[in-house]
C-alpha cells in the first residue's frame, strides 16, 4: 500500500500532464482474498488512474511471460525463475504503446513501486520529451 501512495504523491508532480495510470491489484499474499476495499482504492486520488482486480494474475503472467522473452529489455540479467510474479513493480509505456496480442516493450520496469518512483519521474519526463520531439527534426 505504500506504492499506492507514492504512486498518489508522485501524480501530483505531474498534474497537468495527460497520463493515464492503470493500477493493477493481484492476489499476492494470503490475505488476499479479495478486491482491495475502498479505503485502500482510496490511497490513489487522482483522477487519472483506473485501477483494476486481476484476480487470475493474468496482467503478471504476461509481464513474466515478456520479461523470459528478453530480460534485458527489462533490465534483467537472466529470465525470472518459474511460478514468479510480477507485484509491487512499476512500468512505464509511452503514449503509442499498444497491448494487443503481447505487451509492448516498457521504457522503464522496476519495483518495489515506493523505491522505485525516481527513476519512473524521469522515464515519465523522458517519454513526454520522446513524444514532443517531432521526427523531422527541432
Amino acid at each position: 500500500m505504500r506504492g499506492a501512495s507514492a504512486v498518489d504523491d508522485m501524480l501530483a508532480g505531474f498534474a497537468d500532464v495527460p497520463i493515464q495510470v492503470l493500477v493493477v491489484w493481484e492476489p499476492v499474499l494470503k490475505t488476499d482474498v479479495a478486491a482491495p476495499f475502498t479505503g485502500v482504492l482510496g490511497l490513489i486520488g487522482d483522477r487519472r488512474v483506473i485501477q483494476y482486480w486481476d484476480p487470475d494474475l493474468v496482467v503478471s503472467t504476461d509481464i513474466v511471460r515478456s520479461a523470459n522473452e528478453d530480460p534485458a529489455r527489462y533490465s534483467l540479467e537472466e529470465p525470472l525463475p518459474p511460478g514468479f510474479i510480477a507485484w509491487d513493480a512499476i512500468l512505464v509505456f509511452g503514449a503509442s504503446a499498444r497491448w494487443d496480442e503481447d505487451l509492448p516493450p516498457p521504457a522503464h520496469y522496476d519495483g518495489p513501486v515506493a523505491g522505485a518512483i525516481d527513476g519512473v519521474k524521469r522515464a515519465i519526463a523522458n517519454e513526454m520529451q520522446r513524444e514532443t520531439v517531432s521526427p523531422h527534426g527541432p
